[in-house]
This record gives structure tokens, sequence and C-alpha cells, in this order.
């Protein structure tokens, strides 16, 4: 008897996991820390969606050649850090989501593919929104899907746009954060232009040139001085790191850097050619096309 009722029970099982849904998770990216969003930009804004364009705009996709249909929404500015300094309204355009998949019937598991989350809005969501300008239109274009920070809901909403607040304000005003007695404020200030400066620009070929050689010195020294001891979070996330940030300038043996082989000592051979370049080596920043500046105007 007792054989006969595990023999069900476990008949049972089977069956319901035959019948279960499996589902498939699709890798993805962690959130940049919010200061990284900030200096990634064009414009940051607190801001309410409030319509949608009557139809998709057929336009150049953020990455590659190819055009894909952006939706259009229609967000009333609330509160402007970064661009958009005067705009009440702005334009943002984002890839609307697939419908979600239907499980196919029939015996055995559903296999069902949960797809990577991306930038979406909808009427009457209240958010502050990380932009970028579209290489070729009038709007401003959502590229990852945490390029929003939703107000409703958000207990830490107002502690985010502290950070949100404090990156732009040194991204407005480099020069004050650099002579700031706060060694956070002037590592911070050179990690956000160097993120905004090492960013390839969208639409852009990949075309270079050098910033302003005061501003690259003084970018060099605050590396320079940061603490590079090896910890856990920080102020501006574990993303941007004094040698996170260093990697991020692209130096090659040209420049007079070689990785060395015993990777302890990277901390302090990086240091090392901070000190004795911040003088002569000239940051590089990337630049949109020729054409694309002029359809921008």
């Amino acid at each position: 008897m007792k054989q006969s009722l595990w023999t069900g029970v476990a008949g049972l099982s089977v069956l319901a996991v035959m019948a279960a849904p499996v589902f498939a998770r699709a890798m993805m990216i962690a959130p940049a820390p919010i200061p990284q969003r900030v200096a990634q930009s064009d414009a940051v804004v607190i801001g309410k969606v409030t319509g949608f364009g009557d139809k998709l705009v057929n336009a150049k996709a953020i990455f590659g050649d190819a055009k894909v249909d952006y939706q259009i929404a229609i967000v009333r500015v609330e509160d402007a850090f970064l661009g958009a300094k005067d705009a009440k309204e702005i334009k943002v355009g984002f890839v609307p989501p697939p419908p979600p998949p239907v499980p196919m019937p029939g015996p055995g598991p559903v296999l069902i593919i949960k797809r990577h989350p991306q930038f979406n809005l909808t009427l009457d969501q209240e958010a502050c929104l990380f932009l970028v300008k579209h290489p070729t239109e009038d709007f401003y274009v959502g590229v990852q899907y945490y390029d929003f920070i939703n107000k409703t809901g958000d207990a830490n909403f107002d502690k985010s746009m502290d950070e949100v607040r404090r990156a732009a304000k040194l991204l407005a005003d480099p020069a004050a954060g650099f002579k700031s007695k706060e060694a956070d404020d002037r590592f911070l200030t050179a990690a956000l232009l160097v993120t905004r400066y090492r960013m390839r620009r969208v639409g852009g070929a990949g075309k270079t040139e050098p910033i302003d050689a005061e501003q690259s010195k003084q970018i060099l020294q605050a590396l320079a001085d940061a603490d590079w001891a090896p910890k856990v979070g920080g102020p501006v996330g574990f993303r941007l790191t004094p040698q996170r940030v260093f990697f991020q300038l692209g130096l090659t043996p040209k420049d007079g850097w070689t990785q060395p082989k015993d990777f302890n000592q990277t901390a302090d051979e990086a240091k090392k050619w901070l000190q004795d370049n911040a003088d002569k080596y000239r940051i590089e920043h990337f630049v949109a096309d020729k054409d694309e500046k002029k359809d921008d105007k």
C-alpha cells in the first residue's frame, strides 16, 4: 500500500514537472552607478510622460547603421539637471518592447524565454531620465534599460537625486570640482570627465581629439592623488574606481604605458605614470562626425 502511494505521488510529481513552464533567463548587465549614467548623458531630467506620438518614427538605430521604429513619448520637464535647461517639454524615443512570448501548447515542458529588459516609458510615468541626443533626429533616446529611475514607489528616489545633482554640478563646473577640499569631489570630477570624454559618441565613427591641456593635467593629477586602495562600494560605485578610470584613458606603449606582468603592481605603476605625465599627456575625447554635427543644428 505504502509503495503504491509513493508510486502515485512520484507519478504526479513527474507530470507536474512536465506541465510546468521552463524559464530561460537572458544575461543582462548590471545597472551603471548614477554618476556614470550622468556622465554618459546629454540630458538628465525629471519629467512626466504626458502622451505619445501618433505614429512610430523610422530612424537610425543608436548602434549600427540599420533603421528602427521609435515610439516617441512626450515628456513634461519638471526639473533639468543636465541639458534641456529651458525646455518645458521634450521628445524621448525608444524602441517599443515586443509582446510577451506565448507558450506553445502541447505535451512536455513549456519553454518561455525571458527577454532582456529595455528602456520603456508608459503614460503618466514620472521618472528621472538619462538621455542621449539622437544623431540625426530632434528627439532624445533612452539607451539602456536602467536609464530611468521611477519616482513613484522608490523610497530612495530623493537620495538618488542627490547623487544626480552632485554629479551634474561637478560636470557643469569641473574647475570648482578640482579646487574642492574634499578628495572625493576631486576624484569624482576626474572620473566623470574621463567617462564622458572616453565614451564613443552615439552615431560617431570613433574619431578623437585632444581636450584642453590644463583640464587634462587636472584630471591626471586628481587620479594620481586619489585613494587607489581596494575597497568595496565607495562614493562613486565599483565601476568608477581610480584604476578603472585610468584604464578608460586607453593608454598604449606609445604613451609610455606598459601593463605590469604582475597585476598587483598596476596601482603603483599607474600612479607613477600619472605623476610623470600629467604635464605632457593630453587626454583624447571622442567626437561626432562633422556631417552629424551639421544635422544637429
